[in-house]
């Protein structure tokens, strides 16, 4: 890339730190402002989402300059913002950022409703900006493996699909107070079918879209929001349907994430938490591929606006249509 480049991160929790880390690796010259909340103390996370304490964010990363007003940070030019806010507010910063004419990467969910959506869709279009959604599953190469063998049709005629991603929520919150932690709360956006809406986006990509026609979920550990459920849909596969059951915790002390394939010719199951790939990978491959992006360089596996709209959709549609019960 030609000349330094000057990026906005909104937000710097986990994943944000994640991306700017990944990103300075990538562009070591390029100039980065940050909009966040103002704090006593910052929370400093490492690739393993080890927790550490520090009362100025420049002290560990080379932040240019840290502004707690997005509207004072948009008196700048940049070339791409990053959304990493809580879901409930990605849609307002992502809209205000397309409006002034920002290139957008949006961490996923998308929201954790509808509002705005297609008013986001429709700015970013007028004003011809690149925008990329962070499903960095898509470049898992067993993901990438998959794919190959659905385009080389080495399963004969695909009838079902298994779909299962199990993992304790206190993997997640790493010794955080759990009714402190954000994925836990309804008014935050959480809730598992939202925090792991990778499962939903990658089923998409890999067997094309799909329709929910069953879905039970509650929550055993006694939190607002669901921390099991079972989804059953249909796939639409030519003239005839298969089913997709997609199965999703935060219960599990053993995480598991797995895609068993039921074809004609051929059954497997796939290991996504195989040793050999090294995680931060994933993310470093997707922000390559966005910058190749902001170059006019497309990449397959780069998830779009479109597609975040469509996985999104696809869990208001089982959270709008069917029960949460007592499990």
């Amino acid at each position: 890339m030609e000349g330094s480049m000057k990026f906005l991160f909104c937000s710097m929790g986990n994943i944000a730190q994640r991306h700017f880390r990944n990103l300075k690796t990538l562009l070591p010259d390029c100039e980065i402002d940050v909009v966040c909340s103002t704090r006593t103390n910052y929370r400093i996370f490492d690739n393993e989402l080890n927790i550490s304490y520090i009362n100025d964010l420049k002290k560990v990363y080379n932040i240019d300059k840290v502004y707690h007003d997005l509207d004072e940070a948009l008196l700048n030019k940049y070339d791409a913002a990053f959304v990493c806010s809580l879901p409930p507010e990605r849609i307002d910063i992502a809209t205000d950022l397309a409006e002034q004419g920002v290139n957008l990467f949006i961490e996923k969910p998308l929201s954790n409703n509808s509002n705005r959506v297609y008013e986001l869709q429709d700015i970013v279009e007028e004003n011809k900006l690149k925008c990329a959604m962070g499903f960095q599953m898509r470049f898992h190469p067993t993901i990438q493996r998959i794919k190959d063998m659905i385009d080389n049709e080495k399963f004969g005629g695909i009838y079902r699909i298994e779909v299962n991603h199990c993992n304790s929520i206190h993997n997640w919150a790493k010794g955080r107070e759990l009714k402190d932690f954000y994925t836990l709360k309804e008014s935050n956006g959480g809730g598992v079918l939202l925090s792991q809406i990778h499962e939903i986006d990658y089923s998409v990509y890999l067997f094309g879209k799909h329709y929910p026609i069953s879905a039970v979920y509650g929550s055993m550990l006694g939190f607002e929001v669901e921390d099991n459920i079972s989804i059953m849909s249909v796939l639409d596969i030519g003239e005839r349907c298969g089913l997709i059951n997609i199965n999703l915790d935060f219960l599990s002390k053993i995480p598991t994430r797995k895609i068993t394939i039921y074809g004609m010719d051929k059954i497997e199951t796939f290991d996504l938490m195989n040793k050999s790939v090294i995680w931060n990978d994933l993310f470093i491959e997707e922000m390559k591929a966005f910058l190749n992006l902001l170059e006019d360089k497309k990449d397959s596996r780069l998830a779009t606006l479109e597609d975040g709209m469509s996985s999104l959709e696809y869990c208001m549609d089982i959270k709008n249509h069917f029960m949460k019960v007592n499990i």
